[in-house]
């Protein structure tokens, strides 16, 4: 017996990015007809280190340098240029969605929460010399991008010695 998908039909719309209305980025949101939430934790599971808020109302991930975010009726897209791009990464990611839910008897479901770590906490950990060898202005900055996962904390080379050791393991407990 073949598998039904998750996710069938959706209604796709091109919206202002939240956070930088009028810029020249879009957002692409699929509006979706059923609800989704049964799949997020076997997302959980197979994505590189997503953001997941454990009771089923919504994982984020990242891939290429986009950010997705599932809800149980919504599937978001950042970072878009045009409607043509909107349509094939919706489209990638409603398959990677539906291949995950295909397999899910082959899925150890995974409900571990994990939110985005909060910068000030990340900047706590740094050495906070602002010296510039990551590539960033200073240490908030790194810490904003790793917070964002923009940014590995091996590209801080204090972080790579044993002074910094107590301070790189409190950043892998934050999830970093």
């Amino acid at each position: 017996m073949e598998k039904k998908d998750l996710i069938e039909v959706y209604d796709l719309e091109l919206c202002d990015p939240a956070c930088l209305p009028g810029a020249s980025m879009w957002a692409a949101k699929a509006h979706l007809p059923g609800d989704t939430s049964e799949v997020m934790p076997y997302l959980n599971a197979v994505l590189d280190r997503p953001l997941y808020s454990g009771n089923k109302q919504w994982i984020v991930w990242k891939d290429g340098g986009r950010k997705y975010a599932l809800r149980p009726r919504e599937l978001a897209v950042s970072l878009i240029l045009e409607r043509k791009q909107a349509e094939e990464l919706v489209e990638e990611a409603v398959e990677m969605i539906n291949g995950v839910w295909r397999r899910r008897e082959e899925i150890t479901p995974d409900a571990t929460v994990r939110n985005p770590p909060k910068v000030l906490d990340i900047l706590r950990c740094l050495p906070r010399t602002n010296c510039g060898e990551c590539d960033m202005p200073s240490c908030m900055a790194f810490a904003t991008a790793l917070a964002e996962g923009d940014r590995a904390v091996e590209e801080c080379p204090y972080l790579c010695g044993e002074e910094y050791a107590e301070s790189l393991e409190k950043l892998r407990e934050l999830g970093l």
